[in-house]
């Protein structure tokens, strides 16, 4: 028995170290970077995450912020652009947030030649952490990170979004806020429907703008996922197209979180509330008055800011009398319109 341990320990450290191996054979450059810079990557690849200059909720300067500064001083152009084939995630997006700051005049080739890339990488600034794809990020940091707003910059954008909008193997949200976005004309019906019956959850989102009622089973299908950011993309189709036939489907959704009294998914009740409101009958308006009825506590403070706002963006005479019943103080109240306003911005 000692023996089988002690082989199935040696397997799992060759394994291992096979593995080690292996990533590091991957990056081919690494010939090209001097020992200074190869000694700054292992640094970032270590920490494994990018962050800001503070990090916690009681800010500190984290060591990686200042790993980014030694690169950014260290790191020569050829250098650079060598790394841009790195298979670390963290390391390719510190690298091409130097070569946008540094305006260097092939970012937006290397963006695109990154497009597929698609590995998630983790952010920590201030006290959120988050995850995005590599290829969000590149786009980000071009677009919006550290580039003025130049007619080059437009041009380079709308190129992107034609490589972007309608390509089925490129994976990242930046395509699904393209669709969600795109106006329902008649040329763009026949790739949004290939999208659509592909999988592509934003594309139908799309499609409901165009209010046919053939698109209908699609979005009952995204209504009936078990998965709350499927059943979230449904309530936005909906939103676009409030057929009745959807309705029940609405309410089963909306007596799920109703059900929930810990673990909120604050956005998919933003998305129920402001679908309840958009069908604006006497049934909507009974889902309304079941969440003031129902919930209670913390449970009911998320509820009832999500309503509220929802009728203000949304209003309409048939919910006549349901933001009184919120009972909100006027120092809440103030809030709430800060928050909206700030919203709008």
């Amino acid at each position: 028995m000692r023996n089988e341990i002690a082989y199935l320990i040696s397997f799992l450290i060759l394994f291992t170290s096979c593995n080690l191996k292996k990533e590091k054979i991957d990056f081919l450059n690494e010939g090209k970077l001097s020992s200074k810079t190869q000694a700054i990557i292992s640094n970032i690849i270590e920490y494994g995450e990018i962050t800001g200059p503070f990090v916690g909720e009681l800010p500190t300067k984290p060591k990686q912020w200042d790993n980014f500064i030694e690169f950014k001083k260290n790191a020569s152009e050829y250098e650079l652009l060598a790394l841009m084939e790195h298979p670390n995630p963290v390391v390719k997006c510190y690298t091409y947030d130097i070569l946008v700051k540094q305006k260097n005049k092939n970012s937006f080739e290397i963006l695109k030649n990154n497009l597929k890339d698609s590995t998630t990488v983790y952010t920590q600034y201030g006290c959120i952490g988050d995850e995005t794809r590599v290829n969000d990020y590149l786009i980000n940091s071009l677009f919006y990170k550290y580039s003025l707003r130049n007619d080059s910059l437009k041009k380079q954008k709308k190129e992107l979004d034609s490589l972007v909008i309608f390509n089925e193997n490129l994976i990242l949200n930046y395509k699904n806020e393209l669709l969600e976005k795109i106006e329902p004309e008649e040329k763009f019906y026949s790739q949004l429907k290939r999208l659509a019956l592909l999988g592509e959850n934003s594309a139908v989102i799309a499609l409901s703008r165009f209010k046919k009622k053939e698109n209908l089973p699609l979005i009952i299908k995204l209504l009936n996922s078990k998965r709350t950011e499927i059943q979230t993309c449904g309530l936005k189709s909906v939103i676009n197209h409030p057929n009745e036939v959807l309705f029940s489907d609405v309410r089963k959704i909306h007596q799920q979180e109703l059900d929930k009294k810990t673990g909120f998914d604050y956005i998919i009740i933003k998305v129920l509330y402001e679908t309840i409101v958009s069908f604006k009958n006497l049934e909507s308006r009974k889902l309304l008055e079941n969440s003031i009825m129902k919930t209670e506590d913390f449970q009911r403070d998320v509820h009832f800011e999500k309503i509220w706002k929802a009728l203000k963006n949304n209003p309409d005479k048939i919910y006549n009398g349901i933001i009184e019943k919120l009972k909100f103080s006027d120092y809440e109240l103030y809030n709430l319109e800060y928050e909206w306003n700030q919203e709008q911005n």
